[in-house]
């Protein structure tokens, strides 16, 4: 028990202190990681679903930050969010897509970015092991805020991007 009291503390403090996020730096189809719903709509169309995600905790949970939150789902992309705070690029699924991409800065992250290209994009700490979560997805924190994103790979290669916030 005490073992994995201290992994975890580890775990959180890795992620305190590693690699950095600039959620201004991405870009989709000239989106905004943080973007209103009528920008949404104009630039990518309707989307195929929307609905309340109602996520348990987080920072977008209905229950923790007091307002509805809803997700437009466009299948290989959703964003969350509520008309007072703006959308999140809540998902984006690179696998199996070789037509998504996102930018950040300077870069293009999609199906073909490797590992390697992304610990240059990101820096070196995301192959730490305390740096990644319990579902093997690497971590990366926002460089004021306690949210960040999670990074998927698969054949090291890239698969998912995801936003994330602590519950």
């Amino acid at each position: 028990m005490k073992k994995h009291i201290i992994i975890t503390l580890l775990f959180f403090t890795q992620l305190s202190f590693g690699q950095t996020i600039d959620f201004g730096k991405f870009k989709y189809k000239g989106l905004n990681f943080f973007s209103s719903e009528s920008d949404i709509i104009a630039k990518i169309g309707k989307p195929k679903k929307v609905y309340e995600p109602n996520y348990e905790c987080g920072f977008l949970s209905n229950d923790e930050q007091g307002l509805i939150y809803y997700t437009l789902d466009y299948g290989k992309i959703k964003f969350t969010g509520n008309k007072t705070e703006k959308f999140v690029l809540e998902k984006i699924n690179f696998e199996n897509n070789n037509s998504m991409i996102l930018n950040y800065g300077k870069y293009k992250l999609t199906n073909k970015t490797t590992f390697n290209e992304l610990i240059e994009i990101f820096g070196k700490e995301i192959t730490n092991l305390i740096g990644r979560d319990l579902n093997g997805r690497f971590i990366i924190m926002h460089e004021k805020n306690d949210d960040g994103i999670a990074i998927e790979v698969k054949n090291g290669k890239l698969i998912q991007i995801e936003y994330w916030s602590p519950c």
